[in-house]
């Protein structure tokens, strides 16, 4: 049933009701539809972040506001604060933080020995000691008002930030912009763009707050304003990216913790509200960037208009069908532990329904104890833009894998996952799945060791269990605490879950 939300308090309560209690890291990762994308929106994309640090601090020159927040390297503070006191401004740093490359909802404390920035207030001498203290007090208003936020922006921050302790507002603000049906929202192409701060984790952004709706008037005014001084300092080139991006189409969706924003050239992956269901605002856009692919999904353009079944191909194939292959090999289950394929089908069944929730129309995913990679060609079976990868100790099955998906014959390695994963260190998987009881053959270092690798290189742990490893332990739930891992949601089956590891 679809329904405008007239009410903010409304998209509030239906969105901390399927709320969860757990909450992830701060994380925010990028990637791109194709280098050659890349190679031109990249360095755009940069410019525009150095032109905003810049249009930050003159926006108090040109009188639009008394303060602003800005971060700086703790390298780089004396030559900041020297270029500030040449225009009449003082700094005054008000908090230190791990230093950070993306935008981060919540600061974090810096380890010793790492690189560090300041959180610093910039502004007329009285000003940035009127907003130190505010901040110490935590004084939001005053902050706010000293920041130049637009005082309805204010009441949506405490409503949601405060009082509902959220770390991304983008739910609330979207449900009260745009038509709500079945936990998805979507908002006109025609809502002004400086209200846009969907890609605000790699920047782009026409203002430094959060507003309160896609349409709010003030913000309006405030993000014109602020791409005027962009303008006047010359930014021209860098403002009229700025805006074209602002007016793509763009997806945001939330599951458990984690957010996907897509664009037609980049997705991000970061942290969100954790829910048990997916959330979705789709934002309309009038532009398309030439770079963009085609596709078959919001945001991507179709390819030149064709369906698939408007081909003569496909009309001859439907004339000449082909006999469906039913005979497998003899190792096709039997790989994977399995006396018959029904048993495997059957066991195999929850962990493709569960990853095929999680993934969107590609990812990645490694699965540790692959066997021949049926588990995996299963799941690119629905979502055939996953590229997959497994381990297994076996070269033998490691090598039908190759057979059964010989196009990523390349991403199935032979070895232990104890003695060192054979992947790239640097790559973060959409999922990986495993069987945490694994972890209970070996020796406490081999199992820390895997666990330290595996911590920081997933967006979703996908557990699983069969037999005794789950009638021996009290079910999934009891095996992942007994191997350090805490079960976040489970599959109806019992077999299949979400999990996260346990500090300490």
């Amino acid at each position: 049933m679809s329904q405008k939300l007239d009410s903010r308090q409304l998209a509030l309560d239906s969105y901390n009701e399927d709320r969860l209690s757990h909450m992830l890291p701060d994380f925010t990762r990028t990637s791109w539809v194709s280098d050659d994308t890349r190679a031109v929106w990249e360095p755009r994309i940069g410019r525009i972040s150095t032109a905003w640090a810049a249009m930050e601090w003159h926006s108090i020159l040109a009188g639009v506001r008394p303060c602003c927040l800005t971060t700086v390297a703790a390298e780089r503070i004396i030559e900041a604060g020297g270029e500030w006191a040449r225009h009449g401004l003082a700094m005054l740093p008000v908090a230190m933080s791990a230093a950070s490359h993306s935008y981060a909802s919540t600061m974090s404390t810096p380890r010793s020995g790492e690189p560090f920035e300041y959180r610093v207030a910039v502004g007329g001498l009285e000003n940035v000691t009127q907003l130190k203290r505010a901040i110490d007090a935590g004084d939001n208003e005053t902050m706010g008002k000293l920041l130049g936020y637009p005082p309805c922006c204010l009441t949506f921050f405490r409503d949601t930030w405060v009082d509902y302790d959220m770390v991304d507002t983008t739910w609330p603000m979207a449900a009260a912009s745009g038509t709500y049906v079945d936990r998805t929202v979507e908002i006109d192409g025609g809502a002004p763009l400086q209200a846009n701060i969907l890609l605000r984790w790699i920047g782009m952004r026409a203002v430094p707050h959060l507003p309160c709706s896609f349409h709010c008037p003030a913000t309006v005014v405030f993000g014109e304003k602020l791409m005027t001084v962009g303008r006047k300092l010359g930014f021209v080139e860098e403002m009229e990216w700025l805006e074209e991006i602002l007016q793509w189409p763009v997806e945001w969706s939330a599951l458990h913790g984690i957010a996907e924003v897509k664009t037609p050239v980049l997705k991000v992956s970061t942290r969100s509200d954790a829910t048990a269901h997916k959330f979705v605002v789709r934002k309309l856009g009038n532009t398309m960037p030439e770079e963009t692919v085609s596709g078959l999904v919001f945001p991507f353009k179709e390819p030149n208009g064709l369906k698939a079944t408007d081909s003569s191909g496909f009309a001859k194939g439907l004339s000449n069908p082909i006999e469906e292959e039913t005979v497998v090999p003899d190792w096709y289950a039997a790989d994977n532990g399995f006396s018959t394929r029904a048993a495997m089908d059957e066991a195999q069944r929850p962990i493709v329904e569960l990853a095929v929730e999680l993934l969107g129309d590609s990812g990645t995913v490694l699965d540790l104890g692959c066997g021949n990679g049926v588990l995996l060609n299963k799941i690119r079976d629905q979502r055939p833009g996953v590229i997959p990868f497994g381990v297994d100790f076996e070269a033998e099955r490691v090598a039908h894998a190759g057979e059964l998906l010989p196009e990523f014959k390349q991403n199935f390695l032979a070895g232990s996952m104890f003695d060192g994963i054979p992947m790239d260190m640097d790559t973060v998987y959409s999922i990986i799945i495993f069987m945490p009881g694994r972890l209970l053959e070996v020796t406490a270092t081999k199992a820390a060791r895997l666990k330290n690798w595996l911590s920081g290189h997933f967006e979703y742990l996908l557990i699983y269990g069969y037999g005794e490893w789950l009638t021996g332990h009290d079910g999934l739930a009891g095996l992942a605490e007994k191997t350090g891992l805490e079960l976040l949601e489970e599959h109806p089956s019992g077999t299949v879950g979400l999990a996260r590891f346990v500090k300490g």
